[in-house]
């Protein structure tokens, strides 16, 4: 079976064109683990802006997306001043988090967007497996989810207080370019 026909199966990949991101309506949550695994963080961090191009040529996409690093919240000022600090996220000098990717392979149900995830100024492979992709107004509502190891990045303070993965939920909503 072609890629072109598993997309048209699984419904996954959108038309062909180019997007941008709506900031308003795009998000990124996150869930992590503290105190030695015991506790539960969760957040959020605010997309500020991207863009998807999809080629007529399925399964080539393109996307860049801007999150900001001065955007983590998870509800306790003290923890979010720390993360956003020079100790971990250095928000101040690295305002921005930036992922982009130009490859999207079928796995199974869903499809792999492998890309490159710059943190803190340091870039490293990471992968979005797209959950969902469906039409919303003008354009299209995706979800994706991603696994992140924050020590590939060098954002190694606190190990044991603070966990070493951050597991994503993202959800893109984007309006077709005309």
């Amino acid at each position: 079976m072609s890629a072109t026909s598993t997309a048209s199966q699984q419904g996954k990949v959108p038309p062909a064109g180019r997007y941008h991101l709506d900031p308003g309506q795009s998000s990124v949550s996150f869930r992590t683990r503290h105190l030695w695994g015991l506790g539960v963080v969760s957040g959020t961090m605010r997309v500020t802006g991207g863009q998807i191009t999809v080629d007529p040529a399925v399964p080539r996409a393109t996307v860049t997306a801007t999150i900001s690093a001065g955007s983590f919240g998870t509800g306790s000022r003290r923890r979010d001043r720390d993360v956003r600090s020079a100790k971990f996220l250095h928000a101040d000098k690295y305002p921005d988090i930036i992922f982009q990717a130009d490859t999207l392979t079928p796995d199974g149900d869903h499809w792999i967007l492998a890309g490159e995830l710059t943190v803190r100024g340091v870039s490293r492979s990471a992968n979005l497996t797209i959950e969902s992709v469906e039409p919303a107004g003008p354009g299209l509502l995706a979800r994706a989810t991603a696994r992140i190891d924050r020590y590939a990045f060098g954002l190694t303070a606190a190990k044991g207080m603070a966990a070493r993965y951050l597991d994503i939920d993202l959800t893109a909503v984007a309006t077709r370019s005309a």
